[in-house]
């Protein structure tokens, strides 16, 4: 079955895009961070639904982290741009993004399989999530710990997937 209720949270979480980059670049930074915790929510949601009872599906398996990738990639461009966080952590986070989204579509045109999220890759984006939600949402300070928390976490993760990238090549 292609569509199935995890696939359908997955392009809810799609469809959110322009809603939260609405409000952010209307300065309605409280409604974005609405929005974009409920991405983060149904990104949860349709992972562990499509695992615990079975629907896991090859257009899922694409779906899923197309994305997170671009909800990731949309969020952080407009921050850096917005200039709300210091940019060296908006630019080092966005850069692992684009890099994996790069490096996945690379792969798939290669014929392979997508890599599979770590824990400490899952464990990154969890905490890089609440961490943008908790910015939009104005918990200064709590925004900043976890934005120092998930850079070197973001890093290591990446450098994990570029270890099992080359593993697959």
């Amino acid at each position: 079955m292609l569509i199935n209720f995890p696939n359908i949270l997955t392009i809810v979480r799609l469809l959110l895009i322009p809603v939260y980059l609405y409000f952010f670049l209307r300065g309605e930074y409280i409604i974005s961070g609405v929005f974009f915790s409920i991405s983060g929510l149904t990104d949860f949601l349709d992972g562990y639904l499509a695992r615990k009872y079975n629907m896991v599906t090859e257009f899922g398996k694409l779906l899923d982290p197309l994305a997170d990738k671009l909800t990731l990639i949309s969020i952080l461009a407009v921050l850096v741009y917005i200039d709300l966080l210091p940019k060296v952590i908006t630019i080092t986070l966005l850069t692992r993004e684009v890099f994996v989204l790069f490096g996945s579509g690379i792969m798939y045109l290669m014929g392979e399989d997508l890599i599979k999220p770590t824990r400490l890759g899952k464990l990154s984006i969890f905490i890089l999530y609440v961490a943008i939600a908790a910015s939009l949402l104005d918990f200064q300070f709590i925004d900043m710990v976890l934005f120092y928390v998930v850079i070197p976490l973001n890093i290591i993760s990446a450098l994990d997937y570029i270890r099992n990238a080359y593993k697959k090549i």
